[in-house]
């Protein structure tokens, strides 16, 4: 049982405690927790202090990895910049003289979702950069299309975790979404642990309705996460209300 977590919270004191709470009393779940401290890795700087001080933190927790973000721009950055942010993460042991601050991989966000071998290349290049590094842990690599690829022409074959929905509550129970999604994995011939849904805006939902919704994202990918907020552009910004909640119900559908 597995939650994709981006956490873009800045690290406040106390700010993320909720994260910790969650990965202590559910020892049964395992968190890949995405870290973004500069909309990368600060690529000519050290994060600024409060991540310096909080991110060691997330090591005391034996079921929380932690990937790095990279923006691919939808294959537009020079993948020279995707390539130096990369080997930025793998270097963050010895420049915040810090083991306990590395990564296990990287979380590629704005990756194409219409495939063109061009984009292929790209993504296989930064992806074989992050495999050769051996500062990255587990190397794990997450592509975030933010939608669900083509059933044939795709680049599942390079990434480990596809996030083929980043989407609201609305367009995740539309039929037509709901039934793509819910037989993806079997169209593709794929398993569930190679697939992550993030879904946010999902409102003020009975607990029920809640539970429903934990049940079906679990059916669909092993990867998963589910926030209330609404507002564009800050969804992964803070831990919403439901954010206990969604946990438990989640870890319940497997009667943990």
């Amino acid at each position: 049982m597995s939650i994709l977590l981006p956490l873009y919270i800045y690290p406040w004191p106390g700010a993320w405690d909720p994260l910790y709470w969650v990965a202590a009393n559910h020892p049964h779940l395992n968190f890949s927790v995405v870290l973004n401290p500069c909309s990368g890795p600060c690529l000519n700087s050290t994060p600024e202090s409060p991540y310096v001080t909080e991110m060691p933190r997330l090591k005391d927790y034996p079921n929380i990895r932690t990937l790095g973000y990279v923006a691919t721009n939808y294959t537009d950055k020079p993948i020279d910049t995707v390539i130096a942010e990369i080997h930025r993460y793998a270097e963050w042991t010895q420049v915040m003289n810090d083991s306990r601050v590395a990564v296990d991989g990287i979380f590629f966000d704005e990756t194409p979702g219409l495939y063109h071998w061009q984009k292929h290349d790209y993504l296989a290049k930064a992806t074989a950069e992050v495999r050769g590094l051996e500062g990255l842990g587990q190397k794990v690599v997450v592509y975030n299309p933010g939608t669900l690829p083509d059933i044939t022409w795709n680049y599942l074959d390079i990434a480990d975790i596809t996030v083929i929905f980043e989407d609201t509550f609305t367009n995740f129970i539309d039929a037509n979404k709901f039934n793509a999604l819910k037989n993806f994995h079997s169209a593709t011939n794929s398993t569930k642990s190679a697939f992550s849904i993030m879904l946010h805006s999902i409102g003020n939902i009975p607990d029920e309705l809640l539970e429903w919704t934990a049940k079906e994202m679990k059916e669909m990918a092993e990867w998963n996460f589910a926030t209330s907020v609404a507002d564009a552009g800050a969804y992964w910004h803070s831990f919403s209300p439901i954010f206990s909640s969604y946990i438990i119900k989640y870890e319940e559908e497997d009667g943990v």
